[in-house]
């Protein structure tokens, strides 16, 4: 069923997921963008690069959605495992960590020393992000069911996806503010 009062809620949440991002990092220098506290851990770059290619990676499919040009495929209409592979990924995705989680290789930042331009790069994904989920507002969300760009047999639903990608979001921007309070984050 279309639900609008679900996706201004979701849209909700990405405005303040901007308004966050803008209060941490606006003001960031080029140093404490790119500082890690271990190479084992993403810097703020990072994860504002893996959110970037994470997020893009929908774009197609809610593209078509919109105009009407998204056609679901067998797999999507008839796999058993809508359902659960939505209630996992809402559930692995929590915007608080549970669990850490190790990104598929495909949406993972390549190096870490990024240009300030990353934060730029970062809005203009976002905002392109919620036009996309804003212009579902008439689309069957529940009926609709996508697949996962990272993995091909995982298929969920366009609430599911929604409701993950937003948790997601917000459980990168919270790593990223992590990486501020860290010990050793070099100061202005």
């Amino acid at each position: 069923m279309t639900d609008e009062s679900f996706i201004n809620a979701i849209l909700q949440k990405g405005k303040e997921t901007r308004e966050k991002v803008i209060h941490e990092f606006l003001d960031i220098s080029l140093e404490q963008l790119n500082w890690k506290s271990s190479p084992d851990n993403w810097s703020i770059a990072q994860c504002l690069e893996h959110l970037v290619i994470a997020d893009s990676g929908y774009f197609t499919d809610l593209k078509n959605i919109t105009e009407g040009n998204f056609k679901m495929d067998l797999w999507e209409k008839y796999s058993p495992f809508t359902r659960l592979c939505g209630r996992l990924m809402k559930d692995r995705l929590q915007e608080q960590v549970k669990k850490k989680m190790i990104a598929p290789k495909k949406i993972r930042p390549q190096i870490s020393d990024k240009s300030l331009s990353i934060i730029d790069d970062y809005f203009k994904n976002l905002d392109t992000f919620l036009t996309l989920i804003s212009n579902c507002k008439n689309v069957d969300i529940d009926k609709t069911i996508i697949t996962s760009p990272t993995i091909r047999i995982v298929t969920y639903s366009l609430r599911d996806a929604f409701t993950f990608l937003l948790q997601h979001e917000r459980r990168h921007i919270n790593q990223a503010i992590r990486v501020k309070t860290s010990e050793g984050f070099p100061r202005k």
